[in-house]
């Protein structure tokens, strides 16, 4: 995509806008203005919200038999696991990391109730998988 930078002051749009047109908004709160880079970031707030409270109602007659790691311990620790080699799992498959810190938390948690982890495309397919 071709971008006239001279539109925006000789700065690239993101930067343009959270200079002069975020004014004083949180920068991951979506500020109203249309294109507002932060945008996606709040929708990602909510699915994950959505993925924490899925999760928890997978619990909610026990543990899981679709989940390998039954206790919190457990759990956390493939949590901790995935979020320490998310790079590395991404990198490995020719996908960059994605740039939404709750995106990458998302995928994380979601692997974390497995032992390998399973690309969402691969999970959407089968959820059994």
């Amino acid at each position: 995509m071709w971008v006239d930078y001279e539109l925006f002051e000789g700065m690239h749009y993101v930067c343009f806008h959270y200079e002069f047109e975020h004014l004083d908004a949180d920068p991951d709160d979506d500020c109203g203005v249309a294109g507002c880079p932060s945008a996606p970031a709040a929708r990602h707030n909510d699915r994950l919200t959505a993925l924490v409270e899925a999760l928890r109602d997978d619990w909610s007659h026990g543990p899981p038999a679709n989940w390998d790691h039954h206790t919190l311990p457990d759990f956390l620790g493939a949590l901790a696991d995935r979020l320490r080699g998310a790079e590395a799992h991404y990198a490995a498959r020719g996908r960059s990391l994605p740039w939404n810190s709750w995106e990458v938390v998302g995928h994380a948690l979601r692997a974390a109730t497995v032992h390998e982890w399973r690309d969402e495309d691969e999970q959407r397919r089968d959820p059994s998988a």
